[in-house]
């Protein structure tokens, strides 16, 4: 075999080892859908059987009987804002999960008065293991949960009473000055953590934390509970869209989404059928190249 034979089928094994490797490599990013530690959200994405999107872009069409799931960890071009609004006028209904990303972003496009307060929420008495971990057990109506447990959340601003959903206890309050201390200057609780907007022909839900559905705290008291209401509060039947576009990801997660489209690409018929040509097409030059001409022997009579 020539040594160009060798070196193609060598890195032709690499590329494959590679891209194995990657796909099977688990993440370890926070919020990632495919990360199965505390910090991913596995949990939440299989049990609500989210799909995961990886572009804003792809969402066209009736989004009626959809809910998209947003962590804005990463700020937003015009065109995917764009895609958002039209998403809730459409009648989906976006759960907009945020504590100190770019949220505000989003609703200052949508021209809505809420707002993410940006600062720390801590309680210090109704709380799970530290005043980082509040507890929420006031509710606007009864609920098959009765307790939810936020983690380093944030609170709401600019929401009219009737829309909030939840709100901390009297004794939270917000930490300015991020020295997790209570100073008489801070702002004390109640605060509202969780709203429901109605836009367009959508609905906007808001929550203060995203961590409610990372893969610690999802099974926390009612935090799997709360997060299936607050998806189902545009009615009817829902499929879920997680938003994997907007959060913080590693070379390895940007490599294996990659691999996604290009899977997901090769699956397509004509595609496939593309590949299988230039398979036999190459396949074909190679024998007739390694193998030579076939002279036909001479036969005695």
């Amino acid at each position: 075999m020539r040594t160009g034979s060798v070196v193609i089928i060598a890195l032709a094994l690499v590329l494959a080892v590679s891209a194995l490797c990657v796909w099977f490599v688990p993440s370890l990013q926070d919020f990632m859908a495919g990360n199965a530690m505390w910090n991913g959200v596995r949990t939440f994405v299989d049990d609500s059987q989210a799909s995961q999107t990886a572009s804003l872009g792809s969402l066209t069409g009736d989004a009626s009987g959809s809910a998209l799931v947003i962590i804005p960890y990463l700020d937003y071009t015009p065109a995917e804002l764009s895609a958002i609004k039209d998403f809730l006028e459409s009648g989906g209904t976006i759960l907009l999960a945020d504590d100190f990303g770019y949220g505000n972003h989003v609703l200052e496009y949508l021209g809505v008065a809420a707002r993410f307060s940006g600062q720390p929420l801590l309680d210090p008495l109704f709380c799970y293991r530290n005043q980082n971990m509040p507890k929420i057990t006031d509710f606007a109506s009864a609920q098959s949960f009765q307790v939810v447990v936020l983690n380093h959340a944030s609170s709401l601003q600019n929401v009219d009473s009737a829309n909030v959903l939840a709100w901390s206890s009297s004794t939270s309050f917000l930490d300015l000055n991020r020295t997790e201390a209570w100073n008489k200057n801070y702002p004390k609780g109640p605060f509202p953590v969780a709203a429901k907007l109605p836009y367009g022909e959508g609905t906007l839900v808001l929550a203060a934390d995203p961590s409610l559905m990372i893969n610690s705290m999802i099974n926390y008291e009612g935090n799997h509970a709360f997060v299936t209401y607050l998806l189902g509060l545009g009615g009817g039947h829902r499929s879920v869209l997680f938003d994997a576009s907007h959060l913080s990801a590693t070379p390895l997660d940007y490599t294996r989404t990659g691999l996604s489209r290009v899977r997901e690409a090769l699956g397509q018929p004509y595609s496939l059928l593309a590949v299988m040509a230039a398979v036999f097409i190459i396949a074909t030059r190679w024998m007739v190249h390694t193998g030579g001409s076939v002279e036909r022997q001479p036969t005695d009579l």
